[in-house]
């Protein structure tokens, strides 16, 4: 505990990491957890998406560490063994994008000028001086991850993963070498997938397609450029056209016949020229305004992106995709939400082949080599697969015919004249792919084996997944996770996950998409630490805008956050971001959310400041609590001697018991959302708003008993290791229904319905609703009497943990005879027309003939301390602590 007055989450949060660390609590262990109710024994293992190694935290990566590590924790205190893996994607095009501008604004130079082996070698440099950013951030915003399995994609075992299992799908005829048109980025000199592609939605002006200026009016033809257009491509296959390819890799004309003007002018140059030399020879027919057309963008650079012919790898996913699609279909993959089941039934169906190469060179290396033969042997130039150059030479030898070998024995120098691999790098999304078997399929890791079909028999009889569970946005459900389906499933013959959980994507309070031109993008830093607007425009300046950018940004950072951001905490946000999961298709974030779940953190830590600056007073202390050890809270709990328990008391756990409920059914459905407000409307509500309230009029009194104790050691720490931490603790795991005081309060858990008991013919009572009597006119005389007193009765009725029951006045409806004194039933007179039967025991209704449960004596004293607490609620109400600081609500109700 804290020794000071004010809440301040930097001070709270600084320092609880590294002491769960240095517990190992958030290594796979089920030694230490304290569950005594019913669990679900066995492992619990879940991935995190890799961020960017060099990247930092944003508010996306936030919403799933919040959500991730909400699911780890309630695990972990339901007895499981939790292992939940960290690590960082090396981010091929984004960090060597990175670098290669560093290096062109520090030195002038490109890659090329360096080298391959020297740039490589920058880059390394670059990630391990910047590669801690990110792993830091995810610290501070709490995520207990098993930092013991930490991965980085580049690291030599998966990149051996990786390398075999490219191998083994060229080798197995899933893979090839075709010419198709691609995403080329002219800046980032590479292919980029469809993910890395904004589509932008333009209208106004573009220019129509013209006739050939060399044809007569009489046999108009069109200029389309094949090479660089997907439709005209199509077109040009249709009718035999050539294919000539236009602009370079750079952007810029190529020197093709007919075009010597236009050669090395870029896109852009060259276009203009077009359109004048067309104008010059009375050709061109002017403009005409476009319907809303799409413009490709590349998401990195900015880049607009232009279609290339170009030869590249794939991989074939027809067959793959079946399969893929086929494990959802048998629910051997269950996806929430539902949902999302026919997109990705949708998706499968239309899957094409998949383009793994890119032209770059940080990243896996592809592993094909392409071998030259010498002139003796009459064959052309072969690919082959191969985890080095030696390898390559052998499998390439392998393919030649007994005649061939015949001929290369003679040769001197040899069949194979040269060899070199492939310059290309594979799709992060490949290697990324591959990661729950480098991670989970590890029977055989020292083997080699993570590629083979899972052996153990642990994994494939119980759980028949690698993983239990994958919980990501729902934007890379095709571009992640059905490739960790398509791969995994290829080779470990299992899925890698038994359940996918999808969020939704997260953006700003007006729904728009978080991005640096608008401005609007958050840090979840700034949120946790605190930013001004000055280190808010200092960050937006040193990103990559334009000058326009930046001005429109600043302007409306400025509008949205004029004062900067208030430092809210770790705990703040990520309790706003799970209330947040509620909106399934997008979260629109608002920071007057975060001050509001700020202001209930503040409102908890006041609540035990309260509770621990009384515990003197109140006799308790850690040797006081010494009597409740591990493993007997339970029995204890059960064991508490009710009788000691007012009608507040009673509420509370009550209310205890009922959220407790909520809570568990929400976390087993997966609606955090729901148990994250359970839990904060019940201590708002009933622990601060009343509870406490309550109990200030007995501790600023002179109020003493045994009452009180026994109510604050039950929610004190139940133990007195000081090494314990609360997420050892199978506190929540609780059977609730060992929180509920009386067995009938379940009668009237929704508090709506009051009840009547009346008699029968033969003496005895039923109970029928206040709404259900036949007489109209006898409904109305209990409307009369009932409803002066109604939110009283129902308060009791749904918090006391007490069973209400009304009765009218003796002879109101007949004789009224009541039998539950000897049954633990008291009556508490409310008005002179209204007595209340209360429940004060757990027994039970006793058979005819059966000796009573308790004495008259015990009942006349229940009785008087029934009436004795209705007495103290009518004070407290009356009080001018209680009408200055209880909320309206609370003092409305309570009367």
């Amino acid at each position: 505990m804290h020794k000071f007055e004010k809440y301040d989450p930097s001070v709270i949060e600084s320092d609880w990491y590294e002491w769960w660390q240095k517990q190992g609590l958030f290594k796979p262990s089920k030694n230490d957890v304290q569950c005594t109710g019913k669990t679900d024994s066995g492992d619990f293992s879940m991935l995190l998406p890799p961020p960017n190694v060099t990247g930092v935290l944003h508010i996306g990566h936030a919403l799933t560490l919040s959500i991730q590590d909400v699911i780890a924790r309630w695990n972990r205190m339901n007895g499981r063994s939790v292992n939940w893996v960290p690590g960082t994607d090396h981010a091929g095009i984004s960090l060597q994008s990175v670098v290669e501008k560093r290096l062109r604004r520090e030195s002038g130079k490109t890659r090329h000028d360096l080298g391959r082996k020297e740039f490589l070698d920058l880059v390394w440099k670059y990630k391990r001086s910047h590669g801690d950013q990110i792993k830091k951030q995810t610290m501070r915003i709490g995520a207990s991850l098993n930092w013991d399995s930490e991965y980085f994609t580049m690291d030599a075992h998966h990149s051996q993963t990786v390398r075999d299992a490219f191998i083994r799908l060229y080798d197995d005829g899933l893979v090839y070498r075709a010419t198709k048109m691609v995403n080329w980025s002219c800046a980032l000199q590479s292919v980029i997938s469809d993910i890395e592609v904004d589509k932008i939605p333009t209208s106004g002006s573009v220019l129509v397609n013209v006739p050939d200026s060399g044809t007569s009016s009489t046999d108009i033809r069109y200029k389309i450029t094949p090479a660089h257009d997907a439709d005209d491509y199509a077109c040009a296959r249709r009718h035999g056209l050539p294919v000539v390819r236009v602009f370079g890799n750079n952007g810029r004309v190529v020197d093709e016949p007919g075009i010597a003007v236009f050669v090395g002018k870029s896109r852009w140059e060259a276009r203009k020229m077009v359109i004048k030399q067309l104008t010059d020879s009375c050709a061109y027919l002017g403009k005409r305004d476009a319907d809303e057309s799409i413009i490709s963008v590349c998401s990195r650079s900015g880049d607009v992106i232009e279609p290339m012919l170009m030869p590249q790898w794939y991989i074939r996913c027809d067959k793959l995709g079946q399969n893929a699609d086929s494990l959802v279909v048998s629910g051997d993959i269950d996806i929430v939400p539902a949902r999302q089941k026919a997109v990705w039934h949708s998706w499968m169906s239309g899957i094409t082949d998949w383009c793994v190469s890119r032209q770059l060179w940080w990243g896996h290396r592809i592993p094909m080599y392409y071998v030259y033969w010498n002139s003796e042997i009459n064959r052309a130039g072969s690919w082959v697969a191969a985890i080095d150059e030696n390898q390559a030479r052998e499998k390439a030898l392998g393919m030649l015919s007994a005649a061939e070998r015949d001929i290369a024995v003679s040769i001197e120098r040899g069949a194979v004249c040269t060899i070199s691999q492939d310059e290309d790098v594979l799709d992060t999304w490949f290697s990324s792919g591959l990661l729950p078997l480098t991670i989970f399929n590890n029977t055989r890791k020292d083997e080699g084996g993570v590629l083979e079909p899972c052996q153990s028999t642990d994994i494939f009889e119980r759980k028949k997944a690698l993983s239990t569970l994958l919980e990501t946005g729902q934007d890379i459900l095709f571009f992640w996770v059905a490739r960790m389906v398509i791969l995994c499933s290829y080779f470990a013959k299992i899925p890698p996950f038994s359940t996918v959980l999808l969020h939704p994507m997260v953006r700003d309070a007006q729904g728009r998409k978080m991005s640096k031109s608008l401005g609007n993008i958050i840090d979840p830093m700034d949120i946790i630490n605190g930013a001004g607007l000055g280190k808010l425009e200092d960050t937006m300046k040193n990103g990559n805008l334009s000058k326009e950018e930046l001005r429109n940004s600043t302007k409306e950072l400025r509008r949205m956050y004029p004062q900067g951001f208030q430092r809210f905490g770790a705990d703040a946000l990520r309790l706003t971001l799970i209330l947040y999961t509620q909106q399934t298709h997008q979260i629109n974030l608002s920071l007057d959310n975060v001050r509001a779940s700020y202001h209930f953190c503040n409102k908890l830590w006041n609540a035990f400041r309260f509770i621990h600056s009384h515990a003197e007073k109140l006799e308790l202390s850690p040797e006081s609590l010494s009597s409740v050890q591990r493993g007997q809270y339970e029995a204890w709990m059960h064991g508490l001697d009710r009788a000691k328990l007012t009608i507040f008391d009673r509420a509370l756990l009550s209310q205890i018991s009922t959220m407790l409920k909520v809570y568990h059914r929400a976390m087993e459905t997966r609606k955090y959302a729901v148990a994250a407000e359970a839990v904060r409307d019940f201590v708002q509500r009933e622990l601060c708003d009343r509870y406490i309230e309550v109990s200030k009029a007995a501790l600023f009194g002179n109020a003493k008993n045994t009452t009180n104790q026994e109510l604050w050691q039950r929610h004190a720490r139940r133990d007195a290791r000081d090494d314990m931490s609360v997420m050892q603790s199978g506190w929540q795991a609780q059977d609730s229904t060992g929180f509920i005081v009386d067995d009938l309060l379940a009668e009237n858990e929704t508090g709506h319905s009051v009840h009547l008991e009346l008699p029968t013919d033969d003496g005895s009572t039923f109970t029928v609703a206040v709404g259900s009597l036949a007489d109209m006119q006898e409904q109305q005389k209990v409307r009369q009497m009932i409803m002066p007193h109604i939110d009283c009765i129902r308060m009791m009725s749904r918090e006391q943990g007490v069973c209400i029951r009304v009765l009218g006045k003796e002879g109101e409806f007949g004789k009224m005879t009541s039998t539950f004194a000897a049954d633990g039933v008291v009556t508490v007179v409310v008005s002179p027309h209204v007595h209340v039967f209360a429940r004060v025991a757990n027994g039970q209704q006793r058979e005819p003939g059966q000796a009573p449960a308790r004495t008259q004596e015990a009942h006349a004293l229940a009785s008087s301390r029934l009436e004795m607490d209705i007495e103290k609620l009518c004070r407290m109400i009356d009080s001018d602590g209680y009408q200055m600081n209880a909320p309206r609500a609370v003092k409305e109700k309570d009367r």
